[in-house]
């Protein structure tokens, strides 16, 4: 993880702070937190804090449309690979 991604920026889950780092560099920093959180509880009911290797698939899932949007199919599948390869997935 970046330096930049210290203090409140962070969730406290590794898990989490290494997908919000990903999609910042396509969505911003910002946005990139946002999203994590927004469908770490919409696809399983509760907090990025509370993450684990098994949740990254069906968050992955909850991301892809919103993600397709943003930077379109094609970028959005690498993003995808990227985030599984980074977490060992």
């Amino acid at each position: 993880m970046s330096a930049a991604m210290g203090g409140a920026d962070t969730t406290g889950n590794p898990i989490a702070d290494r997908i919000a780092a990903r999609l910042s560099l396509y969505l911003g920093p910002h946005t990139g937190r946002v999203a994590v959180k927004t469908f770490a509880v919409r696809a399983l009911g509760r907090g990025p804090e509370t993450l684990t290797l098994a949740d990254v698939p069906a968050l992955q899932q909850a991301l892809r449309p919103m993600l397709r949007t943003f930077v379109g199919r094609a970028q959005c599948e690498i993003v995808l690979e990227q985030i599984a390869r980074e977490l060992g997935l």
